[in-house]
């Protein structure tokens, strides 16, 4: 067999190295090696060429797999972040709203309800000095059939509780009603309920028995008015 040429060889080499040749071809350059040291030697260096290219590719590989793993992580953390931000806000937001929306009714103490008629721009009215803590009040005008009554409750929240500054000696005036009104109405009560005043809203009221479980706190006698801060009944 004739003795295959080196150019040959080295134009085989590329193909032998990647293993893209057929048997009979492997044959001969594996053949070709045995006997010449130079081929031998060009083999090794392409060998060891594919190697540190495959071994850079790999760790490129695996330097991208990483990148993309660590971004991964990096986003994920971010969107836990800003989930966690969004679910303290909300219970934040949520625990106000409740410490201001529960409703705390303020119990009657006759020393610190005081009411008197005091003229405004020329008119009388009716006005309540109020010592204690407030976060608001509400009124409902009640008319039984005989007397328009004014049904009062003060009440404070948590919140206000908490952060508000008020002190218990915390002095509030408030201004309730005129006597006389513009619609020819006369205002005969002023009564405080010890509890919340929503239930004058339920469809089922029943007047009387608010009446009995309130304080009455300022009523008009044949023409003068008068505060009393007794329970009395209708």
């Amino acid at each position: 067999m004739a003795k295959i040429n080196c150019n040959v060889i080295g134009d085989i080499l590329p193909l032998y190295a990647d293993e893209a040749v057929s048997e009979d071809t492997k044959t001969l350059v594996e053949e070709h090696l045995v006997d010449c040291e130079e081929c031998r030697e060009r083999y090794q260096e392409m060998k060891r060429e594919i190697e540190e290219d495959i071994r850079l590719k790999a760790a490129e590989a695996e330097r991208s797999a990483l990148l993309a793993a660590k971004k991964k992580i990096r986003k994920k953390r971010i969107i836990t972040a800003i989930l966690s931000c969004i679910i303290g806000v909300i219970v934040i937001a949520a625990t106000v709203y409740i410490l201001n929306n529960i409703r705390i009714p303020v119990a009657y103490e006759k020393d610190r309800f005081k009411l008197s008629v005091r003229e405004l721009d020329g008119v009388e009215c009716l006005y309540l000095d109020y010592t204690g803590r407030i976060y608001t009040y509400d009124q409902w005008e009640v008319f039984d059939g005989e007397k328009l009554i004014w049904y009062l409750d003060i009440y404070t929240t948590p919140w206000s509780n908490l952060f508000d500054g008020e002190k218990d000696n915390t002095r509030h005036e408030l201004l309730l009603d005129t006597i006389g009104r513009s619609d020819s109405t006369t205002l005969d009560e002023v009564r405080y309920i010890e509890g919340d005043i929503l239930r004058l809203y339920e469809p089922s009221r029943d007047y009387d028995k608010m009446a009995e479980d309130s304080v009455l706190l300022w009523e008009r006698n044949d023409g003068s008015e008068s505060g009393t801060g007794e329970n009395k009944s209708q």
